[in-house]
């Protein structure tokens, strides 16, 4: 799946469903809870935070971010002689 290119999740259950996979088998071997897949691939959590949001991107629901992007949690790397943000 490319990085513009997402699924529905009426698709992403078809893509689970041509492959023999279940939502569950699928969501232990992605280390997620199933209730989080299920909830995504029926439309009742889009998917936004958590590990609702890093299922929904390893499902392809949604766009990975940039790798060029700094991570809203990234702490900032301090110059230790002048005490400054780099």
């Amino acid at each position: 799946m490319s990085q513009t290119t997402t699924r529905t999740p009426a698709e992403a259950r078809e893509w689970l469903e041509r492959h023999g996979v279940t939502i569950s088998a699928w969501a232990r071997s992605h280390g997620f809870e199933p209730s989080i897949v299920a909830a995504l691939l029926a439309g009742r959590t889009r998917g936004h935070w958590g590990k609702a949001h890093q299922a929904a991107i390893e499902l392809g629901l949604r766009p990975a971010p940039g790798t060029d992007e700094v991570h809203p949690l990234a702490v900032p790397k301090m110059n230790r002689l002048h005490g400054e943000a780099r």
